[in-house]
């Protein structure tokens, strides 16, 4: 099985992008910047901002060169629990405080900016008392709740409540004496600013550049979206940052439609985005010799072989992907040209995936997409193990060709499947027997619906030919994927 992770070990022949975005902050030298890195879901973003930390991280660093730290902000982990856009100030504010206190300076500036952090969050948290926050008084919900507790403590005293007592007790008198509310002549545009001429004076004290990589906003609802896309806005074009946002374009659009409701421009909507996005990156698709080459990774990875002898095979695969363009291929001979003593388990996945890979990459239902390649291969795993559990015993390719025709065909071609398998005594689906040799001959075969699929044509060209083989449909492994 593999995790759905994202990765700093390149598998998708990322290397060279990562590289290049490391380099495009590299040389702005100081100003600020903002990268965008697009794509669909399960393309791959999130990997590719690993790649680039790591492309950073390990760059030699001349004396005078600033020293890049990092902060991972995933906005999809605070959706229902926290505001995105108070978390992600938090984030940063936190991670100065960490950083000034490991080289000890800076750090009754670093305390300001924690202090106005707090300050807007509790403007945005209780939106209610802004006024009396404002005047530098209590928040009235705060005093509200604490009323209300109180009568409900006359009544019934127990220890929860008690507690809860103490708990908002402690609110009230942390807004009373100023952690929360500004000065008097204080407004949120002054303290905006002051946050920001705050920050920058922290990074240049420090001396480092501040790398924010934001993930998976594409997985977030609009209110998310747009929260933390204004939480970006108020530290954007700061000296001494960079910010590298992974997310759908199309995601975003259709978050800033949803927030800003009315809005049917799409000139306007794109506007929103790039406006905060300087360099945009799409992240390729991939093509054959890419998929086939992900896919062997995976077995490798996934394999008994050692550390060591997975790293070697990994970055000859890579390498070889380099030079594709020179008429190279990645196949199951070159892959086996890494390692003397491949075990035959792993060459027969090896073969699997040389096989799989044309209509994993085609088809429409996966187009090459890692995760959902991850996916299809982690659901083989599982059914081969349910197989064994059974001492059914069928072979892997055999079973690979059906779960893909399972995911990607006709459900009504893929019922008839089943029914004449099931129909027979020996489990075979023989009226294939015709067609898979036409296939295999590139001969027409003048189908019909539901068979009349370009998918259906590749997948009958496809070994094994299974007219001859008994599929144990009774076994639980025709679940859907």
């Amino acid at each position: 099985m593999w995790a759905d992770n994202e990765t700093a070990r390149d598998f998708l022949n990322f290397a060279g992008i990562a590289d290049t975005v490391a380099e495009i902050i590299v040389q702005t030298k100081g100003r600020p910047i903002s990268i965008g890195v697009s794509g669909a879901w399960g393309i791959g973003k999130s990997s590719l901002i690993k790649l680039t930390q790591a492309s950073l991280s390990d760059r030699p660093r001349k004396e005078a060169d600033r020293e890049f730290i990092f902060v991972e902000f995933n906005a999809w982990l605070y959706q229902g629990y926290d505001d995105a856009r108070a978390a992600l100030m938090d984030v940063i504010a936190s991670k100065l405080q960490v950083e000034a206190e490991k080289r000890e300076t800076a750090i009754d500036k670093v305390a300001g900016i924690v202090k106005r952090v707090r300050w807007l969050r509790g403007v945005k948290l209780m939106a209610g008392d802004a006024v009396a926050l404002a005047l530098g008084l209590p928040p009235i919900g705060l005093l509200s709740k604490a009323i209300n507790l109180g009568k409900g403590l006359l009544d019934n005293v127990d220890q929860d409540g008690l507690n809860e007592a103490k708990k908002l007790a402690g609110e009230v008198g942390e807004a009373a004496d100023g952690l929360l509310a500004p000065k008097p002549q204080s407004s949120p545009p002054k303290e905006i600013q002051a946050l920001r001429d705050s920050f920058e004076e922290v990074l240049e004290e420090l001396g480092v550049t501040l790398i924010v990589l934001i993930d998976d906003l594409d997985r977030c609802l609009p209110s998310t979206t747009i929260s933390t896309l204004e939480a970006i806005r108020l530290f954007l074009f700061l000296k001494h940052t960079a910010f590298v946002i992974a997310a759908d374009n199309e995601m975003i659009k259709h978050a800033v439609r949803k927030h800003f409701e009315g809005v049917s421009d799409d000139l306007l909507v794109t506007n929103y985005f790039d406006k905060l996005i300087q360099v945009p990156i799409r992240v390729p698709s991939l093509g054959t010799q890419e998929v086939r080459a992900y896919m062997m990774m995976l077995f490798v990875e996934n394999s008994d072989l050692s550390d060591e002898v997975k790293e070697r095979i990994r970055s000859g695969i890579c390498q070889q992907l380099r030079q594709t363009w020179q008429g190279k291929r990645v196949d199951r001979a070159f892959v086996q040209t890494l390692h003397e003593d491949f075990p035959p388990e792993l060459v027969g996945k090896l073969d699997t995936a040389d096989r799989l890979a044309p209509l994993m990459t085609t088809a429409s239902g996966i187009s090459g997409n890692p995760r959902l390649i991850k996916r299809f291969l982690n659901a083989l795993a599982i059914r081969m193990t349910i197989s064994k559990a059974h001492g059914v015993g069928v072979d892997e390719a055999v079973l690979a060709k059906l779960l893909l025709f399972e995911r990607l065909a006709n459900s009504k071609a893929y019922a008839e499947l089943i029914a004449a398998a099931s129909a027979s005594d020996m489990g075979k689906p023989a009226f294939l027997a015709d067609w898979e040799a036409k296939a295999a001959a590139g001969a027409e075969l003048g189908l019909t619906a539901p068979w009349d699929d370009v998918f259906i044509m590749e997948w009958l060209r496809l070994p094994p030919a299974l007219w001859s083989v008994p599929l144990p449909m009774d076994r639980g492994l025709s679940t859907k994927l």
